[in-house]
């Protein structure tokens, strides 16, 4: 029985831990350029955008009139295609505020993604130890389901800030911005089923204490 929990809690474990690390990997990859453009004194305005958004798109219709030209490395044959993902170029000077905000919520999903993780490691680690439906693990879990919650809110906030921003600047011919795929679904169920399973497991824990006073 526990072979086959410790089994499903890795395996919990890996998507959420992989899910967190993707949606941490932009912030990540624009330190280290960022880092790399200081130590090696480049003008970045030179070689790269000095903002940029990832925008998802749409298109209107599927037809020749929306398709772009793309080029495949392979046969170097030109082929139609239909981008429903860029990374586009933000016009106008920094807003200081925004970006201060942008540090402070970046470092707030890392704090709630770290702290899910050690709740879920501790949780697991209680119910090897036979301790289930204990006062702690309601509250492990619950901590797990308001962090996962609150990192996919940060992340979805975060894909619809940059959606809009992008959109101030950039329009192309028979697309829409997709605001629904920045939404970060699977933090957000995950931690909803973790409250869940939180509640269900204080009920237990209160049905065992009226049981142990009954006896």
């Amino acid at each position: 029985m526990k072979k086959k929990l410790n089994l499903f809690c890795v395996l919990i474990f890996v998507v959420i831990a992989c899910d967190l690390l993707s949606m941490s990997n932009v912030f990540i990859t624009g330190f280290k350029s960022g880092m790399r453009h200081g130590t090696e004194k480049r003008n970045i305005t030179e070689t790269t955008p000095n903002k940029y958004c990832y925008v998802s798109l749409l298109p209107v219709e599927m037809s020749q009139a929306t398709a772009q030209t793309v080029v495949d490395n392979g046969s170097g044959r030109k082929q139609r295609a239909w981008p429903t993902q860029l990374i586009v170029p933000v016009e106008g000077k920094t807003n200081v505020f925004a970006a201060i905000f942008k540090m402070v919520y970046t470092l707030a999903f890392g704090v709630l993604a770290l702290a899910a993780l050690v709740a879920f490691v501790y949780f697991v680690r209680n119910v090897n130890k036979d301790n289930i439906f204990t006062h702690g693990n309601v509250n492990l879990l619950r901590v797990m389901g308001w962090c996962l919650f609150g990192a996919g809110v940060i992340t979805t906030a975060d894909g619809w800030y940059d959606a809009y921003m992008a959109q101030q600047t950039f329009s192309l011919s028979g697309y829409v911005v997709d605001y629904s795929s920045t939404a970060d679904l699977t933090n957000i169920i995950f931690g909803l089923f973790s409250l869940v399973i939180a509640e269900a497991f204080a009920i237990a824990h209160k049905m065992k204490e009226e049981q142990e006073l009954t006896i």
